[in-house]
């Protein structure tokens, strides 16, 4: 399963495709949200996002 995250960067917007289910690490909470290291498919690569935690495992 691959969620939808939008970021900006330089004014521009960046969507990516990510898998909650494929976490590397995990840092800070802030709310609802964690800040995970989760597989990009858009990207194909390990990025950091802030993932609803009822999503991660």
């Amino acid at each position: 399963m691959t969620i939808t995250i939008e970021t900006t960067k330089n004014g521009k917007r960046i969507r990516h495709e990510v898998d909650p289910s494929q976490v590397d690490e995990l840092a800070d909470i802030s709310g609802d949200e964690q800040l995970a290291l989760v597989w990009c498919e858009t990207h194909r690569d390990w990025e950091w996002h802030y993932i609803d935690r009822e999503l991660l495992p």
